[in-house]
């Protein structure tokens, strides 16, 4: 067969990386970026070996066994179906997601001791939405703040006190900041809050969890498990060496796709140093907190989802989810972010943390809470392979700094991940698509894989 043929057969544009047979393409990490980029390039017929740190694939999405239930303990949501190139995949594969219908039955607030009903509810819902219009204007006045300064001002002008000010600091504070994004409300920056773009179609669960997904973009490709990856040297003639676990990787290319928590530790010794625009970037940057506690027990006790919210308005365990349905067993699924989360991970042992979540249930139900059968609790701040959540902008960071991070050092050194997608970081949409992306930059033009043929 001619090369031009094969070429076109193969979508991939001539003169490029992936033209050349003698390329070989080192993926540094087993999330969905990396595993993205991996497929992609494998089914071009490219030359391609991924190595992770951990015992498992997956990364940051990590559907457990917790006892009987199966249990989503890092990424839980598809966030908008519609041009979304996950939904795409799993659609083209055949996995399932439902729609996020969670029933919120209980709205508890601790400082007056009870639970609260629809009218409170409603006072809530109202202040979220006025807050998130009246942002712009909070953006032009108050500039590079913090949303805190921002929630403070927007709570003093609305003359709101007492419990009306406590349901609107509670959804600012963990409905669009700490458990959207991860950071603490007082070092999440104002000027670029709420800016990123979403996708149509709702919220939706993966359909037995993330991990079948993350199996299916696997499929075929070679990972080395265990291997966390201590350097990497990298020339554009002599190609890259990626050192991990006591081995030596060569190859001509390496993507690099960890999480920015482990980018900004500096945890990867690279040679020559990695260029000042991208450190000065990784500064500016930080990454969320948000950990989760699953609780399983043999029967279900409760009835739909419970609202938290905590006297001082700290944060302290502020919703439970009741995944019983999807899990597969009788299962509520605690979420905490932001400072809460900073200060329980690093001052609490797992003991502690399932404590004081379930005395949180003692007090929201005003009963005693049977033990569970099995319990479950994350670690992704002080994780060595994470080091905090997903990325976030304090004051001062821009969506111009997350750009910099998708930018390659020279020819042969590329990154990808969620941090390294301005346009909708956070989340696993954009993990995959900055692994499509790096495999366009290595030269493949179009992609003969399921659901992405158009991407």
């Amino acid at each position: 067969m001619l090369l031009s043929s094969f070429l076109a057969c193969a979508a991939i544009e001539p003169g490029t990386p992936a033209a050349d047979p003698d390329s070989h393409v080192i993926v540094v990490g087993a999330g969905a970026a990396g595993l993205t980029a991996a497929r992609a390039l494998h089914d071009a017929g490219v030359s391609v070996e991924v190595i992770e740190a951990r015992d498992r694939i997956g990364g940051r999405t990590w559907t457990a066994g917790v006892g009987p239930a199966a249990v989503d303990l890092g990424a839980s949501w598809v966030h908008g179906t519609e041009e979304n190139p996950m939904a795409d995949f799993a659609d083209a594969h055949g996995l399932a997601y439902i729609p996020d219908e969670t029933r919120w039955k209980t709205l508890y607030d601790e400082t007056v001791g009870k639970a609260l009903g629809d009218a409170e509810w409603t006072v809530a819902d109202d202040a979220y939405d006025a807050f998130e219009a009246a942002l712009p204007d909070l953006q032009e006045s108050l500039g590079q703040t913090t949303v805190s300064v921002a929630r403070d001002q927007w709570i003093t002008d609305e003359g709101l006190t007492g419990q009306e000010a406590r349901l609107a600091r509670h959804a600012i504070d963990q409905w669009m900041v700490e458990l959207e994004y991860g950071g603490p409300v007082d070092t999440t920056g104002l000027r670029y809050f709420w800016d990123e773009e979403d996708l149509a179609g709702g919220d939706q669960f993966p359909v037995g969890g993330y991990g079948g997904w993350i199996e299916a973009i696997a499929a075929g490709l070679d990972v080395s498990l265990d291997h966390p990856v201590t350097s990497i040297t990298y020339d554009a003639d002599d190609g890259v060496e990626v050192v991990a676990n006591g081995e030596t990787f060569e190859g001509t290319h390496v993507i690099v796709t960890v999480p920015v928590g482990v980018l900004r530790a500096g945890s990867i010794d690279f040679n020559p140093e990695l260029s000042t625009d991208r450190l000065s970037a990784l500064d500016r940057l930080d990454t969320g907190n948000l950990e989760k506690v699953a609780l399983v027990w043999d029967e279900a006790w409760w009835d739909g989802s419970l609202e938290f919210i905590a006297a001082g308005n700290t944060g302290a365990f502020p919703e439970f989810f009741d995944m019983t349905e999807l899990a597969g067993a009788p299962t509520m699924l605690a979420l905490y972010g932001g400072r809460f989360a900073r200060d329980a991970q690093a001052d609490w042992t797992d003991t502690q943390i399932v404590d004081a979540a379930l005395a949180v249930l003692a007090t929201a139900y005003d009963r005693s809470i049977p033990t569970p059968t099995h319990t479950a609790v994350t670690h992704w701040t002080s994780d060595p392979y994470t080091l905090g959540g997903y990325v976030y902008l304090p004051p001062g960071a821009t969506p111009d700094d997350i750009d910099a991070l998708a930018r390659p050092e020279g020819e042969v050194l590329l990154f990808a991940g969620e941090g390294t997608d301005s346009t909708y970081y956070g989340n696993v949409h954009a993990a995959v698509l900055s692994g499509l992306r790096e495999a366009h930059r290595l030269g493949v033009d179009r992609f003969n894989i399921g659901g992405w043929e158009s991407w």
